[in-house]
């Protein structure tokens, strides 16, 4: 079985006046949540913090201390019900009417590692030196990017490329992404909003990710590297690191917790 250590950091940037963005975390049982708010008043916020604890609270139903039960259609189910519950909050509430959030989430079953996703929030894999984006954005000009209508780097500078085309809450069915992902020890991953996402390419993530210090040292640098290129948007990071020995993670995560 696969362990895990991870820490997270999450930050307003230098433009937005409040947070919408939340994560959470569950080392022990192998489950990573971020989601990126959006909504007038306090509604981007109250998306995102309901999906996160939606998603908690369907799929920790073992016992304290066990594994997360988190296959694929257990995974699809906490999402499904995520974005019920965040849309029918906004149908009994006038000032959070439209709200919603995007949602990227890691879990482990046993031995097999999944992610949903829904948005432009992201997920990563760090293996060696290579670094690998494992979700595809839901995005206007993602999928004119798969259609061959425009290039990458035409969709990096295209006015419409955060017109999300899937986000979770604002209809009343969602279909996430599940993927089955290949997980080794020594591997680490990312979950980030596009706070992140946008501000650092791809070779800076990289960079950040395979540096030295603690995982939480890791998530500050790069919410840091977001703000120097300009913090316009929230920015979260949650960084992963995968240990097939237990108590090796253990004694990673008391590391961590010390030298935060």
């Amino acid at each position: 079985m696969i362990y895990f250590v991870a820490e997270g950091r999450s930050d307003c940037g230098r433009v937005r006046g409040h947070n919408e963005d939340t994560f959470r975390i569950d080392s022990e049982r192998g489950l990573f949540v971020v989601a990126d708010g959006m909504g007038g008043h306090a509604g981007g916020e109250v998306a995102s913090a309901l999906a996160v604890e939606t998603v908690f609270r369907s799929l920790l139903r073992s016992r304290e201390g066990e594994s997360v039960s988190c296959d694929a259609q257990a995974l699809r189910a906490a999402i499904e019900l995520a974005n019920t519950t965040v849309y029918q909050d906004a149908r009994i509430n006038p000032l959070r009417k439209g709200m919603g959030t995007t949602l990227t989430c890691m879990c482990r079953d046993r031995c097999q590692v999944y992610l949903g996703h829904v948005g432009d929030s992201r997920a990563y894999r760090l293996r060696g030196h290579e670094l690998l984006q494992l979700t595809r954005d839901h995005t206007w000009v993602d999928m004119q990017v798969r259609a061959g209508m425009l290039s990458r780097h035409e969709a990096e500078h295209d006015r419409m490329r955060h017109v999300l085309v899937r986000s979770l809450g604002t209809q009343p069915g969602i279909e996430p992404d599940i993927v089955a992902v290949d997980a080794e020890p020594q591997d680490r991953f990312l979950l980030c909003s596009d706070g992140l996402s946008d501000l650092v390419d791809h070779d800076d993530l990289r960079d950040i990710l395979a540096g030295d210090g603690t995982l939480a040292e890791i998530a500050r640098r790069l919410v840091e590297k977001a703000n120097a290129a300009g913090g316009r948007d929230n920015i979260t990071a949650v960084v992963i690191d995968c240990y097939r020995n237990k108590w090796k993670s253990i004694m990673k995560s008391a590391i961590n917790k010390v030298r935060r």
